[in-house]
């Protein structure tokens, strides 16, 4: 079946703000991460993917979020939940001030806070959990961003050649000249394929192919977010990822409790037992074995309970 026409929509995504105080992600990638697969898909089995408006609005940063939401449930339970485009319009207008009927108010959204509502108020009944950067360059980070949470939010400064590029159905390639950046646009990337060297993201009602060389120079900011219905995936936790150690940086830099409960506390062994102990034990166990009275069947039962703790026998 042929695709329907594609027709690039707005762009929205305000410059990324280092000034505001954010969590990174590569400090507690400190479990035992599960290996990275060649080829992560995310994206495949979601039906459809909604304009949200941007066609008409400069509210790429939402559309994104609506995107997320769709392949968050659709991965974790089976059942693709599409949020409305007026409930998508509203998180906008609540953040900047945007009114659809003044369209010098349609100026767009700094990605982080988006996300800082949609972590605190929710979009469209819907919350996440925590949020963190990730750090674009760094290849091995960015795969288990994508493996373990089910996508990244990525900012973009968008050149104009890109405009063409997804009109004509083809990758975002480099293009010499490229036209110049048009200005910044935001996208959720759900899959990634290796040694390929391609990445999907969705933008303007589908699925577009991003080369690795386009993403190192155009790609400027990536987050992930921590999102209940993604936890709630079976066989898709965040295995080996401290969760609670994020979670301990989130609440220190909102004063939020955190939302991660510690994992379980490892079971308490017997304490070592080293050679001089086994040493002392046997000289010790004929005279253990013995009848005492007094002091010396004192001595024995704290001996013995000694050896318990320790795990010895005589």
């Amino acid at each position: 079946m042929t695709e329907p026409q594609r027709v690039a929509g707005r762009l929205g995504r305000l410059p990324n703000d280092p000034s505001k105080a954010r969590i990174a992600l590569g400090p507690r990638l400190t479990g035992p991460v599960p290996p990275n697969p060649a080829l992560v898909d995310w994206l495949s089995k979601v039906p459809a993917w909604p304009m949200y408006g941007n066609d008409r609005y400069g509210d790429c940063v939402w559309a994104m979020i609506g995107h997320l939401i769709e392949a968050f449930t659709t991965y974790s339970g089976g059942r693709t939940v599409e949020v409305g485009k007026q409930d998508l319009l509203d998180a906008y207008s609540a953040v900047t001030g945007f009114n659809p009927d003044d369209p010098a108010t349609d100026q767009g959204t700094v990605i982080q806070d988006a996300l800082g509502y949609w972590l605190h108020t929710g979009v469209a009944g819907h919350k996440i959990l925590a949020y963190a950067s990730v750090n674009v360059h760094d290849q091995a980070e960015v795969d288990a961003a994508i493996n373990v949470f089910g996508a990244l939010c990525l900012g973009v400064n968008f050149p104009n050649s890109a405009m063409d590029q997804f009109n004509a159905g083809q990758p975002w390639t480099l293009e010499r000249p490229d036209g110049g950046i048009d200005g910044g646009h935001a996208v959720p990337v759900g899959y990634y394929s290796h040694p390929a060297g391609r990445t999907k993201v969705v933008t303007w009602a589908r699925v577009q192919d991003v080369a690795d060389a386009w993403w190192a120079r155009y790609v400027e900011e990536a987050w992930i977010v921590v999102a209940p219905e993604w936890l709630d995936a079976t066989g898709h936790n965040p295995e080996g990822i401290d969760l609670h150690g994020l979670g301990e940086d989130f609440a220190a830099l909102t004063g939020k409790p955190n939302p991660f409960p510690p994992g379980p506390t490892p079971p308490v062994g017997p304490p070592a037992v080293d050679a001089a102990d086994r040493a002392l034990v046997a000289t010790l166990g004929p005279w253990l074995g013995e009848h005492h009275t007094g002091d010396n069947k004192h001595a024995v039962t704290a001996v013995r309970t000694w050896m318990a703790t320790k795990g010895l026998t005589s």
